[in-house]
């Protein structure tokens, strides 16, 4: 990248931030920041009914949660302001206005009946259902008198039988015919511009070099080329995404998963991940590397290397990415990031059980998927009631009976012992198995039991040393009256 790219990320606050239009904003920061350049965010309010600040503040959080903050943007300010497309009115207007004035653009009087009347003949004769200029036809008469009957107009580009053409930067040279273009709306009869319209005057003004989007705006790309033209403004350069597909090849929708970041921010999957992640829909390295971070990316990234075809969203990669970060985070990062989740699915944990908080979390990192699961990972450390069901040691070599005797001798044994470390436990442990009679896992079965309230768990022993040793007292005489219970009361 020879030069500085200005790029911009023009979400609707609408609702939460897509993964798509999250692939988008990374891609784009990623162009800015590996060229030195701005990543610019515009928010596209024009929607009242559906906008609100509350959703915008949704947007900023998304972002920067991903790490990708801007250079310019409503919040941050900058040069070629405002930010926000409702605020960029009688900008548009001018526009519009000029391209009126130039013969480009017209208002079209038509009713709302007779445009579906058109498109109903259209599809009767099997013809594709487009506008055909029908308000360009209407006669000085007519148009006055659907002036007087208060028909509102709308503005609409002038199309002319020309076929249009632009150089995308990942798909390479692309035509459309004259048919495919017709007579599209720039603004409402309020004056207020339409998307296309708005997109291409703001993104003049802004001075955006390079426009980086989903293919799915290719359609719209035509129209705006059409615009630059007339305004007689050099357009940006363009280059569209590959579209993203669930693996039966199909277009991604909710029944493949979630599709707002939040969704993903919840269920507890890193930003790193989701950047990680989202970079490989479309993109490709140099060579087999999977694991990248954000200022990694940033040195590896080139628009050269985005791919054609479209995207396969692999939840079950997602997911092995998510477990690899979590597995290389240092000890008290991840603990930061998983209290909140721990905390809000029910874990008590003051400031004075933070470090024993880590110590707990250390022994699980390599089963933590998600954060999300932290707490069920890790609520026997955490349960001052735990009474072991001891049904679960399952008795198979020795009696309920045989089984609370053992643990009996393994409670003095931690009562007596003189270091409490793990591997103290275990040496000690394998030992009292010998003088019983026992193998050493018919004896650390029930002991894990009695302990954890589990089957599986991280090791026994390094479990044993950080529940500690009270809390292990405590929760093996439990575990002997249980067993006392499945005996009639006698040991």
């Amino acid at each position: 990248m020879s030069q500085p790219f200005r790029v911009r990320m023009a979400p609707s606050p609408t609702g939460d931030l897509h993964v798509g239009s999250a692939r988008t904003a990374l891609f784009n920061f990623l162009i800015a920041r590996r060229s030195g350049g701005s990543f610019v965010l515009r928010i596209e309010d024009t929607d009242a009914e559906r906008s609100d600040m509350e959703k915008e503040a949704g947007i900023y959080d998304g972002l920067r949660w991903l790490g990708l903050q801007w250079d310019e943007g409503p919040d941050v300010g900058g040069p070629y302001g405002p930010y926000r497309q409702s605020e960029r009115h009688e900008i548009h207007h001018e526009a519009v206005a000029a391209l009126m004035a130039d013969g480009h653009a017209y208002r079209d009087y038509t009713t709302a009946e007779e445009r579906a009347a058109e498109r109903e003949g259209q599809r009767e004769r099997g013809e594709p259902q487009r506008y055909s200029g029908l308000g360009r036809r209407l006669t000085n008469a007519q148009i006055d008198e659907r002036k007087a009957a208060g028909v509102v107009p709308a503005v609409r580009y002038r199309s002319e039988p020309d076929a249009v053409t632009f150089d995308d930067l990942v798909l390479g040279s692309i035509t459309v015919g004259p048919d495919d273009i017709d007579d599209f709306v720039i603004a409402r009869g309020d004056g207020s511009a339409l998307y296309n319209m708005a997109v291409v005057v703001d993104d003049h003004h802004m001075q955006i070099s390079h426009v980086i989007r989903g293919k799915d705006h290719v359609s719209n790309t035509f129209r705006q080329v059409l615009l630059y033209e007339a305004l007689d403004w050099a357009p940006p350069r363009f280059g569209h995404l590959p579209l993203v597909v669930n693996e039966r090849r199909q277009k991604f929708s909710k029944r493949d998963g979630a599709q707002w970041l939040g969704d993903y921010r919840a269920q507890g999957y890193l930003p790193e991940v989701l950047c990680n992640f989202l970079i490989f829909l479309g993109w490709a390295p140099v060579d087999e590397r999977e694991i990248f971070s954000l200022d990694e990316l940033v040195q590896e990234f080139s628009l050269q290397r985005v791919n054609r075809a479209d995207a396969v969203f692999d939840t079950q990669r997602l997911d092995h990415f998510n477990g690899v970060w979590i597995r290389g985070l240092d000890i008290d990062d991840l603990a930061a990031r998983a209290l909140p989740y721990a905390a809000a699915d029910g874990l008590t944990i003051g400031p004075a059980d933070h470090d024993y908080f880590a110590a707990a979390l250390a022994l699980e990192q390599e089963r933590l998927s998600h954060l999300n699961k932290t707490a069920e990972l890790m609520d026997f450390f955490f349960d001052q009631d735990l009474n072991p069901d001891m049904r679960q040691a399952k008795f198979t070599k020795h009696d309920p009976s045989e089984t609370a005797q053992a643990l009996v001798r393994v409670s003095e044994l931690i009562a007596q012992a003189e270091s409490y470390d793990d591997a103290t436990l275990e040496q000690q442990m394998r030992e009292l198995a010998g003088q019983l009679g026992w193998k050493a896992g018919d004896l650390f079965m029930p002991v894990r039991v009695a302990v954890t309230g589990r089957r599986a768990t991280p090791p026994l022993f390094a479990t044993m040393e950080v529940l500690g040793r009270d809390r292990c007292q405590v929760r093996i005489q439990r575990a002997v009256k249980n067993l006392a219970a499945l005996t009639g009361g006698s040991i």
